[in-house]
């Protein structure tokens, strides 16, 4: 399976390629009053609003900043997920489309399924799905839909 990897600081992330919609450049943010902090803001996407997930704050890191690095992932929402999926979509998963502000983005990797090893148990995060291990690196694969459902 296909992921798209990218960097919150110094950690590697990933998510399943296939609940991406698109990648874009962060730039400004339309501030929500009465948000909850980890939301950065609206953004408009060819005249739909997204909203927009600070993934620092949602992962108790640093907040990621808008740098000529940082982008947004924004996934697909519920029904675009149920038109090209195989599988039954995970009930989280939001009617909407919603982004994550993240560091940098990084690669496409292909992994194989005996790949993915359990997350250990004294790192356990409901966003954490499987822990990849290549070269000397390690990739936690998120779970986009818990990601989201704090939207």
């Amino acid at each position: 399976m296909l992921y798209s990897t990218f960097a919150l600081g110094r950690i590697q992330l990933a998510v399943p390629i296939h609940t991406v919609l698109e990648i874009v450049r962060a730039t400004h943010f339309h501030p929500v009053r009465g948000a909850p902090e980890l939301i950065d803001g609206l953004i408009n996407l060819r005249g739909k609003v997204v909203a927009v997930i600070n993934t620092g704050l949602a992962m108790g890191a640093a907040r990621v900043e808008v740098s000529n690095e940082s982008r947004i992932y924004i996934f697909k929402n519920s029904k675009e997920l149920q038109e090209v999926s195989d599988e039954p979509v995970d009930p989280d998963t939001s009617a909407d489309n919603l982004g994550l502000h993240v560091d940098a983005i990084g690669p496409v990797i292909d992994v194989d399924k005996d790949e993915l090893q359990p997350v250990p148990a004294n790192m356990a995060n409901p966003f954490y799905q499987h822990v990849v291990r290549r070269n000397n690196d390690f990739i936690i694969i998120l779970k986009p839909a818990k990601a989201v459902a704090l939207a």
